[in-house]
């Protein structure tokens, strides 16, 4: 009975080890769980899509940082998609980007620095759907 103790033990950590290290990688993926970083400036729904934005300001940098999120009717991110912004200034100037997927976000570096209101409009294609959404922000 003692001669098959001790392995037994021994796979049981191991065991237990290995499915504690899988429920951590799997929270560590996952694109889902609100670690999202900087300032929420705008949500809105397009065709049961939810695009959230934020900014991110950049430290010795003249541009800020605009990510959407995209989530799926089902609740889920989406981290497959082509995305690009066209960022109308103040002064009536066009910034078109076209966005990078990162951490379950799209996101592209944007030149902010004038005041005013600026006209942001994104192009989310994924899954065969084209979405389109238009904002305003606010430069302070």
């Amino acid at each position: 009975m003692k001669r098959y103790s001790i392995p037994f033990a021994i796979a049981l950590a191991f065991g237990g080890t290995f499915v504690l290290w899988a429920l951590l990688v799997n929270h560590a993926l996952s694109t889902d769980h609100g670690e999202r970083v900087g300032v929420h400036i705008h949500q809105s729904m397009v065709m049961g899509y939810r695009f959230d934005y934020y900014l991110i300001n950049l430290p010795k940098r003249e541009t800020q940082h605009m990510m959407v999120y995209v989530v799926a009717p089902d609740g889920h991110s989406i981290d497959k998609a082509k995305v690009g912004f066209l960022v109308v200034g103040p002064d009536g100037s066009k910034q078109r980007f076209m966005a990078m997927g990162m951490n379950g976000a799209f996101g592209a570096d944007i030149d902010f620095r004038a005041k005013g209101v600026y006209t942001v409009k994104t192009k989310v294609v994924t899954g065969g759907k084209k979405m389109f959404d238009k904002f305003t922000y606010e430069a302070r």
